[in-house]
């Protein structure tokens, strides 16, 4: 896996994190191992959430973690089990947020659109040909 498709998947499964009820602002930064090893931050900012694949200075909260792990944890909603590090007060705000991120629906799960319904193709009615009747007198 490369870093641009780790960060891809965690960044989606991040942004559906509920982040709304949360006035803070909390900066965390990713340092990921393994397999599409990088590192990319997740900041909490106006009731917002905002992941950017860069370092981030004054950071309030840092995690290292391998890419699979990371990215199992935040599917399985157990984000809460990472290995954080940095201000006890945001890691405790934070903690609940990452392990509740929804689940991605299923493509199946989706509504399907109804069939639309099909009609015949209507043949243009026959042509009626007239000759003109001639009268002899």
């Amino acid at each position: 896996m490369t870093y641009e498709e780790m960060f891809a998947k965690v960044s989606k499964l991040l942004n559906k994190a509920k982040v709304k009820d949360i006035a803070d602002h909390i900066a965390v930064q990713f340092n990921v191992e393994g397999d599409g090893c990088g590192i990319f931050y997740a900041e909490i900012k106006d009731s917002a959430i905002n992941v950017q694949p860069y370092d981030y200075n004054d950071k309030d909260i840092e995690v290292s973690v391998d890419s699979a792990e990371l990215i199992k944890a935040l599917e399985n909603k157990a984000g809460d089990t990472l290995p954080f590090v940095g201000n006890d007060d945001k890691i405790a705000v934070i903690k609940p947020v990452l392990a509740k991120i929804p689940k991605a629906r299923a493509a199946a799960a989706k509504k399907a659109a109804p069939a639309e319904k099909k009609t015949a193709a209507k043949k243009p009615a026959a042509k009626k040909t007239t000759t003109k009747k001639t009268t002899e007198k």
